[in-house]
């Protein structure tokens, strides 16, 4: 039974390689690049970050604020923020 058993291993082996060095994707992925977000909607308005949870306050049409990189994705997505580059 235990050359069976060897033989499993061989072929998961086999079929399985690990790969000895880790691919890098191609595109760098910026860290810590905060954006600014300008607010175009009529009156103020609080926006909770989707992973930071943080309140962004909005106090009036045009305010502008600077909302955290790893909020920011969901924010692009928000119909009341524009992006300011």
């Amino acid at each position: 039974m235990s050359c069976c058993s060897q033989k499993r291993l061989e072929l998961t082996r086999k079929l399985n390689p690990k790969k000895e060095s880790k691919e890098k994707s191609s595109l760098p992925i910026p860290k810590n690049v905060n954006t600014k977000f300008k607010y175009t909607g009529n009156t103020a308005w609080f926006y909770r970050g989707a992973l930071t949870h943080i309140r962004y306050h909005f106090k009036h049409h045009g305010y502008s604020i600077t909302i955290d990189s790893r909020d920011v994705p969901a924010a692009m997505a928000e119909p009341l923020l524009e992006s300011i580059t």
